[in-house]
C-alpha cells in the first residue's frame, strides 16, 4: 500500500489500485477484507466490524470509499457538501428493509469512508446479465413489485433517489431486494439544520442519464429543482422495459444510437431529444411474447409528463400484482408511440436493431422471393429433361 502522503494526493478514484487497502485497519474498529465493487464515484470493500456488540462473531460491513475534490472550486464545494448532507441525513435513520443502511462514516488520509450494510448476494445488473438481459414474465414480476415496494418506502421516508439502475440495486442471497447509493438523492421539501428550516439543496448531478426522467436532465441546467418522486418511477419503468425487450429503451428507438455521432449537441440535449421529443417503440414490438397488461404498466411508468405517470410507487406494485392473478391491466398512458405497422427485430447480440416495414415487405421482399423460388424450379425442370 502507498503511503499516507501518496495516498492525500490521489485525486480520482481510478487511480485507486484493485484491493489496495486489503487487510487495513481504520477508525481503529474496520479491517478491510476484499475489494467487491468499483463505481465512477468510490470503490467498496467487504470488512469486519471489531466493535459490533450485536452478534458474538464478528459483523461484516461495505465500506465504500470515496475521493473527496481536492480543489475547492465552487462545483466541488457543492459535491462534497451533497455527500456529507447524504451521510448526516440517512445514518442510522434508515429503517427500511429493502433500504441499505448507513451505519457510519469517516475520514481518513483525505477519503472519505462510508460505512453501509453488507449485502451477501449480488447485483441487479449481475441478475440480468446472467439472464442474456431479457427476463422471464414472472421474473419481471416479482422483481418489479419487490423494487417498487422499496421506492415506496424510500419515498414514505420522504426520500426521492434519483439515480435508480440495476447497479444501485441489491438481491440478497434470499432473493430479496436492497436499494443503494443515495449519491445524489435527497430529502424533498425541507431539513432542520440548527433549528431552522432551509431547503433542499439542488444536486448537481441529474442522475445517470440512461435511466433519468426528462425533467432530471431538464433540470440540470436550472437553479431550482423541480424532480419529484415520479423521476424514481420513471427509473423504474426504463428497468423494466429493459428488462423485457432485452435492450436499452435509447437503442431502441434510435438506430444510430451513438453520443459520438451526435456533433454539435452536448449529451443533455442528445438525452433531452431521446426522452422528451422522440416517440417511444412499444415492448412487444421488440419482444412480442410480452402481453398488453404489462406493456400498459411500463409505458404508465415512461410517460415524459411526470403527472401522467402513476402517482405512487405502490399504484405500479398493484398492477403487477394483477399480472400475478392473471387479471387485465387496460391502457392508461397518453404518449404517442410509433406505427404499430414498425416491427423491429434484434440481432443475437441485442444490438443492432431495424425496422421492417410492411408495406416494403409486401412489395419488394415477397415478390422476390417468389421470382427466384420460380427460377429454381424452372433451372430444376430443365435439368430434369
Amino acid at each position: 500500500m502507498r503511503s499516507p502522503i501518496e495516498i492525500e494526493k490521489i485525486t480520482r478514484v481510478d487511480e485507486l489500485e484493485e484491493n489496495e487497502f486489503v487487510n487495513l485497519k481504520v477508525s481503529n474498529r474496520y479491517i478491510l477484507m476484499d475489494q467487491i465493487g468499483k463505481g465512477t464515484f468510490g470503490v467498496v470493500y467487504k470488512a469486519k466490524d471489531l466493535l459490533d456488540n450485536k452478534t458474538s462473531k464478528n459483523e461484516f460491513v461495505a465500506i465504500k470509499i470515496m475521493v473527496l475534490p481536492k480543489s475547492k472550486t465552487e462545483k466541488n464545494k457543492i459535491i462534497e457538501s451533497e455527500i456529507k448532507d447524504e451521510i448526516k441525513k440517512y445514518s442510522n435513520q434508515i429503517f427500511n428493509s429493502r433500504v441499505v443502511n448507513i451505519k457510519d462514516s469517516f475520514e481518513w488520509n483525505k477519503l472519505l469512508f462510508i460505512v453501509m450494510e453488507y449485502v451477501d448476494g449480488k447485483s441487479f445488473k449481475d441478475l440480468i446479465k446472467e439472464t442474456s438481459s431479457i427476463l422471464t414474465y414472472e421474473e419481471i414480476i416479482y422483481y418489479f413489485s419487490e423494487i417498487a415496494l422499496a421506492i415506496q418506502g424510500m419515498h414514505d421516508m420522504k426520500m426521492i433517489h434519483r439515480d435508480l439502475k440495476p447497479d444501485n440495486i441489491l438481491l440478497t442471497s434470499n432473493n430479496k431486494i436492497k436499494i443503494t447509493d443515495f449519491g445524489i438523492s435527497h430529502i424533498k421539501g425541507f431539513v432542520s439544520e440548527d433549528g431552522n428550516l432551509q431547503k433542499t439543496k439542488k444536486p448537481s448531478s441529474p442522475g445517470t442519464p440512461r435511466y433519468s426522467s426528462p425533467e432530471q436532465i431538464l433540470d440540470a441546467t436550472k437553479l431550482e429543482d423541480l424532480s419529484s418522486y415520479q423521476a424514481d418511477i420513471y427509473s423504474l419503468g426504463v428497468m423494466m422495459y429493459e428488462t423485457a425487450t432485452g435492450t436499452s429503451i435509447i437503442k431502441a428507438h434510435d438506430q444510430s444510437f451513438s453520443l459520438s455521432k451526435e456533433k454539435g449537441k452536448s449529451i443533455q440535449d442528445f438525452f433531452l431529444n431521446q426522452t422528451l421529443v422522440k416517440k417511444f417503440i412499444l415492448p412487444s414490438h421488440i419482444n412480442p411474447k410480452i402481453s398488453n397488461s404489462l406493456e400498459n404498466i411500463i409505458m404508465k411508468c415512461l410517460e415524459k409528463n411526470p403527472e401522467d405517470r402513476y402517482g405512487t410507487a405502490t399504484e405500479v406494485y398493484n398492477d403487477l400484482m394483477k399480472l400475478e392473478k392473471k387479471e387485465k391491466v387496460e391502457k392508461n398512458y397518453k404518449q404517442n408511440t410509433l406505427k404499430s405497422e414498425d416491427k423491429i427485430y434484434k440481432n443475437p447480440e441485442n444490438e443492432v436493431f431495424i425496422s421492417f416495414n410492411k408495406k416494403f415487405f409486401k412489395k419488394i421482399v415477397l415478390p422476390a422471393v417468389v421470382i427466384i423460388i420460380f427460377m429454381f424450379t424452372f433451372l430444376l425442370v430443365i435439368n430434369l429433361l
